[in-house]
């Protein structure tokens, strides 16, 4: 009962805490315009670049790192307060994964923002760098090396969050722990199921590195 509540618990604080979307609380404050109603309609960081520049992005960054951190913190401590002796460190895996859902999910589908949100990477990421730090380097890793060669954001986004459960398999996390990891992955892949579909057709812009490229990212995989 204990494990039940403090699961239940954690998922809506991640929730809640991944609907604060950093995109539109910054464009608010400091353009008083809704981020969602230019450039591509996205609530992330690379439609809030490409319309405001670099002029408030710290702010949508550490609101969105932030966010995801506690998220991921606090459901490992609540599912740990619940775990069986000998059974701390499972149950902290499991609290943080299923945060980390949670958070994605909230950051896509904001409650207190009519349910049109970002696409997760930022939050995701700094998810799973509370989960396993390891993870999280090796997708970073693989981000920037696909976006060096291909040019393309969305490419690197879906390939390195495909990435991160492969490397908690390795890193010897619980199948629970991978399934949830994997739905969070899917949701993640699901949420670029344009940019995928522009990939194939071969019409998916690239992003152009130069000194101001906001002009120039026609994509939204944050």
């Amino acid at each position: 009962m204990l494990t039940t509540l403090m699961l239940a618990l954690s998922a809506i604080i991640a929730y809640l805490l991944g609907s604060v979307n950093g995109s539109i609380i910054i464009s608010r404050f400091l353009f008083g315009q809704d981020v969602r109603r230019h450039g591509s309609g996205n609530a992330g960081l690379t439609n809030f670049y490409r319309i405001y520049g670099v002029t408030g992005a710290a702010g949508v960054i550490a609101i969105d790192v932030l966010k995801g951190m506690l998220a991921a913190l606090i459901g490992g401590l609540l599912l740990r307060l619940a775990a069986p002796e000998g059974f701390e460190a499972e149950f902290t895996d499991t609290g943080r994964v299923t945060a980390t859902f949670c958070c994605i999910l909230g950051h896509s589908f904001p409650i207190f923002y009519g349910f049109r949100g970002g696409k997760g990477i930022l939050t995701g990421v700094s998810c799973v760098f509370v989960i396993d730090y390891r993870a999280a380097l090796i997708a970073l890793f693989i981000f920037g090396v696909l976006v060096a060669a291909t040019h393309y954001v969305s490419l690197g986004s879906i390939l390195s969050t495909v990435s991160v459960p492969v490397t908690m398999v390795a890193n010897g996390f619980s199948t629970r722990c991978i399934l949830i990891a994997a739905a969070a992955v899917l949701l993640i892949v699901l949420r670029h199921h344009e940019n995928i579909n522009r990939l194939i057709h071969h019409r998916e812009s690239k992003i152009v590195f130069k000194k101001d490229i906001s002009h120039k990212i026609d994509n939204d995989s944050f």
